[in-house]
């Protein structure tokens, strides 16, 4: 085990603090649902928060809001907020896209724009993600990337960052596909692009599916079986009208939590079942 290893903050974490003492972005967000922990009082959580105020003892740490997502690590103070809804939060955080997030169409293609750090010891490690209509706010990410690097190289960070080199900062797009398209191009028996069927896999990933049926839609799947075309269909609906979303992040329900993972696992049997069945030779 390296040092780095022993140490309590994740190198992620790390980086995004200095980036908020630095004020290269305003806050950053500890979320416990990362660590499968249901609130900062658990021990994973816990004992990263701990870390951040023992190395940054300046910082203003803000858990008493509603819809609490995590802890807002920042230097101001948003205790008390009566609601800190999705929109809102993005601008805490510094999102530079963060208006984009209630008029974004849900049938037109919108992109992902993300923040990398290249290092010594980790090709990439993502800073930042953000959902945005359209390109138009790439200079300000370029922009985030230039003041990020700059900051990661100040000698005062050395010992923190304890032996990893940041050699490079820089900004990736990637298109976001809405669920409708596909479904609309099911419909109409068009062709998927590889792009939607990297969404079909990544849809799958996000259900709680085990590699085995993920193997198999990109193996052995049959878009132009009516059966298997009506179980994606069916898939794509669900994963569009998520009826367990008021319930997230579910580690809030430990009990109910474990049910739906069983629930899931027998889902994806039956699914398997029927799909090898109604298989076309």
């Amino acid at each position: 085990m390296s040092d780095y290893e022993e140490k309590t903050l994740p190198i992620t974490i790390i980086l995004n603090c200095i980036l908020v003492n630095e004020n290269v972005r305003p806050a950053m967000l500890v979320q416990p649902a990362d660590y499968k922990e249901r609130t900062h009082s658990d021990p994973i959580t816990k004992s990263i928060i701990e870390g951040i105020t023992t190395y940054f003892p300046n910082f203003i740490l803000t858990s008493d809001y509603e819809k609490y997502q995590g802890v807002i690590i920042s230097k101001i103070d948003y205790n008390g907020n009566k609601n800190i809804g999705a929109k809102e939060m993005g601008k805490i955080l510094g999102y530079p896209c963060y208006e984009d997030f209630t008029i974004i169409e849900d049938d037109k293609i919108s992109y992902v724009i993300e923040i990398y750090v290249k290092t010594t010891q980790y090709n990439q490690i993502q800073i930042l993600a953000n959902k945005c209509k359209d390109i138009t706010k790439l200079p300000e990410f370029n922009s985030l990337a230039n003041n990020a690097k700059n900051a990661f190289s100040k000698k005062e960070y050395s010992e923190l960052l304890n032996g990893f080199e940041v050699k490079e900062v820089y900004v990736e797009i990637s298109q976001n596909i809405p669920t409708q398209i596909i479904i609309n191009k099911l419909l109409s028996n068009e062709k998927l692009e590889q792009a939607e069927l990297d969404k079909v896999q990544n849809m799958l990933y996000n259900f709680g599916f085990s590699n085995e049926i993920q193997f198999y839609f990109m193996i052995y799947f049959q878009y132009n079986n009516p059966i298997h075309k009506g179980i994606l269909l069916e898939l794509l609906l669900k994963e569009k009208h998520d009826i367990l979303s008021p319930f997230y992040p579910l580690q809030n329900y430990p009990t109910q939590s474990k049910k739906v993972d069983e629930l899931i696992e027998q889902w994806e049997k039956g699914l398997l079942i029927i799909l090898e069945k109604t298989a076309i030779d």
